[in-house]
């Protein structure tokens, strides 16, 4: 984060956090966290704006410099191709620890102490930030075709738009209402609502090109993607929802990263969740979403640093036998019976029940989607916009990095909505986004359960 003195560091240990707060002091370390840089909301501002005028000037050293560099631009993107977590629960922190590099490197060649990434919020704007398309700029791929270490594409225009369905308010609002840590965040070998939804669709299946494989760091729009992914898990946990409190996650020690001098650092994910309290903070959104209210950070501090979440454990594991194989050309839909006493588990609130997608084998491109329903009827349309409509999962996928592929998701507002029939079909129908033809090859799923878990309390606000 900032760089610390032995004084200063010990000011951001608990015990002197505690003492310099009931006796006053550090005054060097809160002057810094007083006035820690912003980060802003990208799709607000103009191309001309000075954190876009410095986003380009960093990007611009950070190709300068030797490719033998840690802090080169192409370097750094070949951080996420060979250690990126996806697919896990280091995947919110591993990405914050991400920004935090490079935010020091640009202000370090750039002398602009204040820089922030900025964020694009594409719950309301769908379509890339204007200064991505701009003539000349090195944000737009037009302008970086000359030195293949840094040229990027895109499978989109400046007119296209991401799937509403994936990245809008409606399912963002969804999955902020997620109380579970992993089901949110992903789970330890499971990707959760928020990567299996919006982050996979706006690599894969919207963006595509450079965004669609593990370099996609080098195109310049990846870091605001990630830049608002980290802004909603900060709102997450303002929202009083606690990070998991297994070991594994919280004495895991990330060291892929430099600081701004490109010197090796160790990050400990355990203090990634007081990064935004410490090290920057976000403007609230200012688009077409309600206002979040900020929680008094000192009461969200001592949150973070005590409240954990235990994992859930199911209460009950029905297998089902289908392994079905979908394929948006040839065989577009598939359907399975789920185990009648599967559906009577989600009966009444204190259960819901979850569909178990493991071993999923991705198609040969990012293009598909896999939207699934409960009691499709036959012939109805398979839309988002359906009471039917349960979930939809995406992927992004790097064929040099494979990776286990598993995922959940929550059949319980469904199943409630149609009164828990006891007859009970889900259909997972492959798709692409709308405008697209689709792209031939097919899903294949490995293993399918329903589990069934303990409904969980929604927190209450932090006050």
């Amino acid at each position: 984060m900032h760089e610390l003195d032995r004084r200063e560091a010990f000011c951001l240990t608990a015990a002197g956090l505690t003492w310099t707060l009931a006796l006053g002091g550090c005054d060097k370390i809160f002057n810094k966290i007083k006035n820690r840089p912003v980060r802003r909301d990208g799709t607000m501002l103009s191309a001309n704006h000075a954190v876009y005028k410095t986003y380009r000037d960093g990007i611009q050293l950070m190709r300068q410099l030797d490719k033998g560099d840690p802090r080169n631009w192409r370097r750094v993107a070949e951080v996420h191709l060979n250690f990126c977590p996806h697919g896990n629960w280091y995947f919110l922190p591993w990405h914050r620890a991400y920004l935090l590099m490079i935010e020091n490197i640009i202000r370090e060649l750039t002398g602009e102490k204040a820089f922030a990434m900025p964020y694009w919020d594409w719950r309301c704007r769908q379509t890339l930030p204007a200064p991505f398309w701009q003539n000349g700029s090195i944000l737009n791929p037009a302008t970086n075709t000359g030195d293949p270490d840094y040229a990027f594409t895109r499978d989109i225009g400046p007119s296209d738009g991401a799937d509403p369905s994936m990245v809008g308010t409606a399912t963002l609002d969804g999955i902020l209402n997620e109380p579970d840590f992993e089901l949110f965040a992903s789970g330890q070998n499971s990707q959760g609502n928020l990567e299996g939804t919006p982050h996979n669709h706006v690599h894969g299946s919207f963006i595509g090109g450079t965004m669609g494989n593990y370099l996609s760091p080098l195109d310049p729009v990846f870091w605001l993607h990630h830049c608002v992914l980290d802004y909603f898990w900060f709102e997450w946990n303002s929202r009083g929802n606690a990070n998991t409190g297994a070991a594994a996650w919280l004495n895991h020690d990330m060291t892929d990263f430099v600081d701004g001098q490109g010197n090796s650092i160790v990050q400990k994910v355990a203090a990634m969740p007081l990064a935004p309290l410490l090290a920057y903070r976000y403007e609230s959104p200012r688009n077409c979403t309600r206002v979040f209210q900020p929680v008094d950070e000192r009461v969200l501090k001592a949150f973070l640093e005590k409240a954990r979440q235990i994992p859930v454990k199911p209460v009950r594991t029905f297998p089902i036998p289908p392994r079905p194989l979908i394929d948006p050309v040839r065989v577009p839909r598939a359907t399975f019976d789920l185990p009648p006493e599967a559906v009577q588990s989600t009966i009444g609130a204190k259960q819901r029940l979850l569909l178990q997608i493991t071993d999923v084998v991705p198609p040969p491109d990012d293009k598909t989607m896999v939207r699934v329903f409960v009691n499709l009827p036959e012939g109805a349309e398979a839309s988002p916009e359906s009471p039917n409509h349960a979930g939809t999962f995406a992927f992004f996928t790097d064929p040099g990095h494979p990776h286990a592929y598993n995922t959940y998701v929550d059949l319980t507002p469904a199943l409630r909505r149609l009164g828990a029939p006891a007859a009970t079909k889900v259909t997972f129908v492959a798709v692409s986004r709308a405008g697209t033809a689709p792209a031939p090859g097919p899903v294949r799923i490995g293993k399918l359960d329903a589990v069934a878990i303990p409904q969980a309390e929604i927190p209450r606000p932090l006050q």
